[in-house]
């Protein structure tokens, strides 16, 4: 009858032990996740940029480390609640185990003292011993079921995260290889596949250095101060402000989103430069417009040299030389038609940058060029300026001072002396001021509809050495007449307009079909 009892005793407190062990257990990621008991550690954005929580693959090349953000809750920080959860259920037992110990009263060693302790011991084994060990037995089956059940549930959520997250990367890349879409900072001269951006908050000073699906977020990223921006560039790039990666500075708006074409130019003081490029401009300007397309200065710099070729142009005046600037800044332009957008920086440095070699070592940005253009003044060659200078037309415009094949050595020795591979690069060579040319000699004998009669007048002006020269440099060379003082038809062979096309067919760029305008829906498709 006594162990009969006793035996029901044991199963019905270990019974009702086990279930409140298992509410207990059950209740133990609430009073986690509140923080009373075992808070778990919180993988916080500085974690994440300290390299505390992610390992291996680092934003933005490994150039920069992970971004401040807070990372997708699985696995990083289920894994830590989990463990937050089992350090919780340790703390739990071994308070249950030292309670149920203090239980056990033991009077002490000697006679009746110690005859007191073994009969409390046998009621503690009666008693408490069942209660302890289906306390205990509730909250171990109760968190190893919760466990097993975040395991099942967090693994395949985290399996199907890396899967859209590959799968989002891949349509990222993809479309981004496809569209060539690049970044370039006319002040730095930095060329990168993702620049930085800023987060929304004008108050957060965070950087984001690497805008693309993973860890930090699929769809949408939480920038540390909590507020969610894009996760890829695409869309990122339309909303949030651009930041050179290298200088930190602001770039024009959409940078990232959209194919480059740069377009530096060699030339020395009074060569034609900057009139060759604003006649170029405000042809384009004007042909993108004609095809309703937009064609618009996205910098402050870039609008006053607009503004500046403008008023040139109408009133007939030539425009004013560039003042020089060890580092002059680029000239970016936004072109866009239909749904495509894309984006023209030139550059156009002082003549004076092309003086000698150690002047233009600054300019680094003719490294990452893939079409580069040297204007030659055709009244400074030898066999030419005597003509001007006895002619009535002496004076009317200036000359080039020096060897005008000089500013092109300034560059391209560099290049080669740094190991620059040319012969991936296009060289266009321009011969400006063919009016006075024209005047001077006769139209039939400056061709400027015959790429191959310009380079045998070139030659046959003593330049026959340098044309060889930069033919042996270049993988290939494109040889043009042009008037950038004239007003001309748009299909004018000496229109400088017809050197921008032919940059942007070597380039790939798609205003190459601006040059044939057939009608508005070829233009889209062959935009396209």
């Amino acid at each position: 009858m006594l162990f009969a009892t006793i035996a029901t005793w044991w199963a019905a407190s270990a019974i009702i032990a086990f279930a409140a062990g298992a509410v207990v257990g059950v209740a133990l990621p609430v009073l986690s996740y509140s923080g009373r008991i075992a808070a778990p550690a919180v993988t916080t954005p500085d974690a994440v940029a300290e390299g505390r929580v992610l390992r291996g693959f680092a934003g933005s090349g490994n150039r920069f480390g992970w971004d401040r953000a807070w990372p997708l809750y699985l696995p990083h920080q289920g894994l830590r609640d989990a463990a937050a959860v089992r350090a919780g259920a340790l703390s739990v037992g071994t308070r249950a185990v030292s309670v149920a110990r203090s239980l056990w009263w033991r009077p002490g060693e000697g006679g009746a003292r110690t005859a007191a302790s073994i009969a409390t011991l046998v009621l503690w084994v009666v008693l408490v011993l069942p209660v302890l060990v289906g306390a205990l037995a509730g909250l171990l089956v109760s968190v190893g079921a919760w466990h097993l059940v975040i395991a099942v549930a967090g693994g395949t959520i985290s399996v199907v995260q890396s899967v859209a997250i590959g799968i989002r990367r891949t349509i990222e890349t993809t479309l981004r290889t496809q569209r060539r879409t690049t970044s370039r900072c006319p002040r730095c001269y930095a060329v990168s596949s993702t620049p930085s951006y800023l987060c929304t908050n004008t108050g957060c000073l965070v950087i984001h250095r690497d805008l693309s699906p993973g860890p930090l977020g699929i769809f949408r990223r939480r920038c540390a101060c909590r507020t969610t921006i894009p996760a890829t560039v695409r869309k990122g790039g339309q909303h949030l402000v651009a930041v050179c990666p290298a200088c930190r500075r602001e770039l024009p708006k959409g940078s990232g989103t959209r194919q480059v074409m740069f377009l530096p130019v060699i030339g020395a003081v009074a060569s034609g430069k900057t009139q060759f490029l604003s006649a170029a401009v405000m042809s384009m300007s004007d042909r993108v417009n004609a095809h309703g397309g937009g064609f618009t200065a996205i910098s402050p710099v870039s609008r006053a040299f607009i503004k500046a070729a403008e008023a040139a142009i109408t009133t007939g005046r030539r425009v004013a030389k560039t003042p020089w600037d060890d580092r002059p800044e680029g000239l970016p332009f936004r072109l866009t038609q239909g749904t495509v957008d894309k984006e023209l920086q030139l550059m156009d440095a002082a003549g004076e940058a092309f003086a000698d070699e150690d002047r233009s070592r600054a300019l680094v940005y003719f490294d990452t060029a893939d079409v580069i253009l040297v204007m030659l003044d055709p009244l400074a060659l030898p066999k030419v300026s005597p003509l001007y200078d006895a002619s009535d037309l002496a004076g009317s415009v200036s000359v080039a001072d020096g060897d005008p094949t000089r500013s092109y050595a300034s560059v391209v020795e560099r290049l080669k002396a740094e190991q620059v591979d040319l012969s991936g690069k296009h060289l266009g060579v321009v011969v400006t001021k063919a009016d006075i040319v024209h005047e001077l000699m006769g139209e039939d004998v400056l061709d400027a509809g015959d790429g191959g009669a310009v380079r045998r007048w070139l030659s046959s002006r003593g330049l026959d050495s340098f044309v060889s020269t930069i033919e042996g440099d270049f993988g290939s060379v494109g040889y043009f007449a042009v008037d950038s003082y004239t007003q001309r038809d748009q299909d004018d062979p000496l229109h400088p307009f017809n050197v921008l096309d032919w940059a942007f067919h070597a380039a790939g760029f798609w205003i190459e079909a601006m040059a044939r305008p057939e009608s508005d829906n070829e233009l889209e498709g062959m935009l396209k």
